[in-house]
């Protein structure tokens, strides 16, 4: 009993030591945090330009006093090491998640690779489609009025080219004038001496307004009919022919001459087409350009 009693004495006289120790080093500890919390931002606050040692006191110590060498063997060393089991593992599984970079926009993301980031988003333009040319429209879209054309009527129906080619007014082959540009031939005149070509290309029609360019010595094709005083005479006015040719369409039987192009009097008729006095020469005339030309031919004899 009595070594059980004095065993008992010693161990809470070395217990009552020790904390005595240990609450002199928590004082210590204490001191100094308090003098670091609220003497120090005085000091330093008093003159921001003065260093640290200055703003002692002259009589006290040049530097503050050391911390304790240790920490009380006392004190936890730690954390505790889990959370109360009581608690959630985790976030509850019904939040929504956060959505990946890049993944909105509505553009075409056209970079690829993980993470999405870093890549502009383009939206590609549609490609312009391909127009094909049109070598036609394009020569039709070049003529202006006033210009100059190398096209006659065959006689079969059709012109000599598809394409208005251009030549200079006074050339031998300038065989009509464009008289006019419209989006419609109905909008051209129409009448002896005068036609038109149209053209359409991708909804839209050309048409150039012609007028025939007569020049003496040209010939023309054209369909005689009947005899003796009832013989008649139909000029194609926008046809052109080699007044030597010995062949030419099925609706033609003649070649005719231009013998004079004049200026359309008041009364104009075949009897004002003669080149010299007593001329006997049978002509046929035809009055163009609107009433104000005079245009005489007689029958190509060679």
């Amino acid at each position: 009993m009595d070594g059980a009693s004095g065993g008992s004495g010693s161990g809470a006289n070395t217990g009552s030591s020790e904390e005595q120790k240990q609450r002199g080093v928590w004082i210590l500890v204490a001191a100094a945090l308090a003098f670091a919390v609220l003497v120090l931002p005085q000091v330093v606050e008093d003159d921001d330009k003065t260093s640290f040692a200055g703003a002692l006191p002259s009589g006290g110590p040049s530097r503050l006093p050391a911390l304790p060498s240790g920490i009380p063997s006392g004190i936890p060393s730690g954390l505790p090491s889990g959370l109360p089991s009581g608690l959630p593992s985790g976030l509850p599984s019904g939040l929504p998640t956060s959505p990946g970079y890049g993944s909105g926009g509505g553009g075409q993301q056209t970079g690829g690779g993980n993470g999405g980031g870093g890549g502009s988003v383009e939206t590609q333009r549609p490609a312009t489609p391909t127009v094909a040319p049109d070598p036609t429209a394009d020569a039709y879209r070049a003529v202006s009025a006033g210009d100059c054309l190398a096209v006659y009527d065959t006689g079969a129906g059709d012109y000599n080219t598809r394409v208005p080619y251009q030549v200079g007014c006074g050339a031998g082959n300038a065989y009509v004038w464009v008289s006019a540009v419209r989006s419609s031939s109905s909008a051209c005149s129409q009448g002896p001496g005068r036609n038109y070509m149209s053209y359409t290309s991708r909804g839209q029609t050309i048409a150039l307004c012609l007028t025939r360019q007569f020049k003496v010595g040209y010939c023309l094709l054209a369909k005689q009919s009947g005899s003796g005083q009832s013989v008649q005479m139909r000029a194609g006015l926008m046809t052109g022919v080699d007044c030597d040719a010995k062949r030419f369409p099925a609706r033609y039987n003649q070649i005719l001459h231009i013998t004079g192009v004049y200026r359309a009097p008041a009364n104009p008729s075949a009897s004002q087409c003669a080149r010299v006095q007593g001329d006997r020469t049978y002509y046929w005339s035809w009055v163009v350009n609107g009433g104000r030309t005079l245009l005489c031919t007689m029958v190509y004899r060679g």
